[in-house]
């Protein structure tokens, strides 16, 4: 198995669309897979992706009720960037034998309340069958001091394509190529649905 330190070796002066070039197609064909949300990074990610080989394995990680919008967003995005391999997180039974924990971190809102809390999907069955993630949920805040692009995780390599940029590049990024923001993505507090009992939590992006 390849480990980190080669890889960054070898990748160092690549820059993000050629490192992930090099990992999908040279490193590790057929064995990468992709986990995103519908934040603005994992959009940037998602373009990236699909000019190298939109038939990639995507997941979109999500909790169960997602806002009418989010699916039409996810809809449009799949359409207009020709990504042919979508799929769900699997259930989960725990780490695979010999192997730690994957999993990714979302922030679901209730909309009723406003209330935010976080939430977890476990991943491990979902990665059986790869040997390079490329992990592009981002649902934490752009980092002070960006972190290694690749890291060993148990049996896989996570890569972060994303580590050293910034928010004034991911913005760049996303009007240059005319890509759209989720349409929660500017708003605070979002009116709820009417029929949205208030014990449902929600994902707003």
């Amino acid at each position: 198995m390849a480990r980190a330190e080669e890889i960054l070796n070898t990748t160092r002066k690549m820059d993000t669309s050629a490192f992930l070039r090099f990992l999908i197609t040279e490193k590790f064909p057929q064995k990468t897979v992709v986990t995103c949300s519908l934040r603005g990074r994992s959009v940037v990610v998602l373009k990236l992706i699909s000019e190298i080989d939109p038939s990639t394995p995507i997941v979109f990680c999500h909790v169960p009720n997602l806002y009418p919008e989010s699916l039409e967003y996810r809809a449009k995005l799949v359409s207009e960037l020709g990504l042919r391999d979508i799929r769900e997180p699997a259930a989960d039974g725990g780490p695979l034998p010999g192997d730690c924990n994957h999993s990714e971190g979302l922030w679901a809102g209730n909309p009723v309340d406003h209330t935010i809390a976080y939430k977890t999907i476990h991943l491990n069955r979902t990665l059986a069958d790869f040997d390079c993630w490329i992990s592009a949920v981002y649902h934490g805040p752009y980092p002070d001091t960006p972190g290694p692009r690749v890291r060993e995780e148990g049996r896989l390599n996570r890569i972060d394509p994303l580590a050293s940029w910034t928010r004034d590049q991911v913005q760049r990024f996303m009007g240059e190529h005319g890509l759209p923001y989720h349409p929660q993505a500017t708003l605070r507090r979002p009116d709820p649905p009417k029929e949205e009992p208030v014990s449902v939590q929600t994902y707003h992006y």
